[in-house]
């Protein structure tokens, strides 16, 4: 069933209370999905990790947890899901192991190299062009430090015909590969889920 029009900007950028119900709806469809990209990412105790469009937040506890002498930062353009973020968190942000800040993808305000990891889920679809954001991204990493992409692949159909063009742009596998390369990183892992209509692509990569 095609998403309307209005639901689908929502999930692009949540405002409101319509907004908030969604990112808590989000929160638990997406669960599985962070959880395996945070598996593949390998966190470390002393590692500093940043999370583009972190949403809801749900992933910042589970990294912290991992990251007990690191540092995680969630960055997200809602001012909704913002604040959902920082309520989920609020005794991890008093502590000082987790930082939730307002901050587009493409233009990630952090100084170069600051951090050893990254990860963005279900964010890609909204980069158009995706060179931007992923170049931002490979500028905060440090030399050798991971970046997981996670994505709905544009092969699974049952999925790019449910959500609308306008909103939503799915790209292949392969599209996605090419991206990711051209804008300085190495692949060294990559898992799929094959469900129709619940496909989806973990990407493992390095900055060079």
């Amino acid at each position: 069933m095609r998403r309307p029009d209005f639901i689908a900007r929502q999930g692009r950028h949540p405002t409101g209370c319509l907004g908030a119900i969604i990112g808590r709806i989000m929160a638990g469809e997406t669960a599985a999905d962070n959880d395996r990209a945070i598996a593949m990412l390998d966190i470390q105790p002393a590692d500093r990790v940043i999370d583009v469009g972190t949403g809801h937040g749900r992933s910042l506890g589970v990294m912290a947890a991992r990251a007990t002498r690191g540092l995680i930062v969630g960055v997200d353009t809602s001012d909704v899901m913002l604040a959902i973020a920082r309520r989920r968190n609020k005794a991890l942000i008093r502590n000082g192991s987790v930082q939730v800040e307002k901050c587009a993808s493409d233009n990630l305000l952090f100084p170069p190299a600051s951090f050893d990891k990254a990860l963005a889920v279900h964010t890609l679809y909204f980069w158009q062009p995706a060179e931007p954001h992923l170049r931002s991204i490979a500028k905060t990493l440090s030399a050798g430090g991971r970046f997981l992409l996670a994505f709905r692949p544009a092969e699974d159909t049952a999925v790019s015909a449910n959500f609308p063009a306008g909103i939503y742009t799915f790209r292949t596998t392969p599209e996605v590969e090419s991206l990711v390369t051209a804008c300085g990183f190495d692949i060294i892992a990559s898992e799929r889920r094959d469900i129709p209509g619940n496909t989806m692509v973990w990407l493992l990569t390095v900055r060079r």
